[in-house]
């Protein structure tokens, strides 16, 4: 999980939610554009989502652009059938949407069965959580987590354990937030945990899949000392994030370290 740029509006949804603040969310997919068929609006949010995200989902970090339409949806942070405040319109709200995947929901073709409901994640695991719960109670779960549009560019809050692929908070990096905060000790390594375990990102589908992203790593590690490339990790950070952005992001910049560190501070990385 890492933080999430949005980009600034206007767009369709912005304009749509302008026009018909009451509206709730399936007006939005169902209404038909000027000269174009319903849904079209839909589409073109979902596009944008997925390019602020560098292709990724919002949570697992999964290249969601590689995937078919079925595989990507939009998911709304704080639930979209929330009314319990009328100023607030949850479903048409900008910053209340992410492009995410179908957290294990589908299985793309070539990925193994993995039994459900513990190896759902993402959207998927925080509905199965929250489900049937009041207003009141899915505020304080949402407070109790960071929203990825919150979280730091810089440190990165995560750790890896490379013996399991299971995302861990960096309790260094969170004991500095909450100094340059003012929060008491442990606040961010508590949440981190917290939308590790709302997310469900340590389900085994998602730790092989990084487990594969370390194997990798190793790989080319492997190859970089037989040659004597000293420079192997400023190369590596180089390739992997030049472009927005490969999968598994965070294990990435985990594995590379201060080369990543580096490398994301040269190109100014904001998420």
């Amino acid at each position: 999980m890492k933080k999430i740029y949005k980009s600034p509006p206007p767009n369709a949804l912005t304009a749509y939610a302008a026009l018909y603040s009451a509206n709730d969310w399936d007006d939005f997919r169902n209404h038909a554009a000027p000269g174009q068929p319903p849904s079209s609006d839909y589409k073109t949010i979902k596009n944008l989502l997925i390019t602020d995200q560098g292709g990724l989902c919002a949570y697992c970090e999964q290249d969601i652009s590689q995937h078919d339409a079925n595989f990507q949806q939009i998911e709304h942070y704080h639930p979209k059938s929330d009314t319990s405040n009328p100023a607030i319109n949850w479903a048409l709200l900008w910053g209340n949407v992410f492009a995410v995947c179908t957290g294990g929901s589908k299985k793309p073709k070539g990925e193994p069965d993995y039994p459900l409901p513990e190896n759902l994640s993402c959207d998927a695991h925080k509905n199965h959580l929250l489900h049937g719960k009041s207003p009141a109670a899915i505020a304080a779960a949402l407070a109790a987590q960071i929203n990825p549009l919150n979280l730091h560019a810089s440190p990165c809050l995560f750790d890896f354990d490379r013996r399991t692929g299971e995302l861990l908070p960096n309790s260094t990096t969170c004991a500095q937030i909450d100094q340059q905060q003012d929060l008491p000790a442990q606040t961010t390594q508590t949440r981190i945990q917290e939308n590790i375990r709302t997310l469900n990102l340590n389900c085994d589908r998602l730790c092989q899949h990084r487990r594969k992203v370390l194997i990798n790593y190793n790989q080319e590690l492997k190859k970089a000392r037989e040659s004597g490339d000293r420079s192997f990790h400023q190369k590596l950070a180089q390739r992997w994030f030049s472009k927005r952005w490969p999968a598994f992001f965070t294990t990435r910049r985990i594995l590379l370290g201060q080369a990543a560190e580096n490398h994301l501070q040269a190109i100014s990385f904001q998420g």
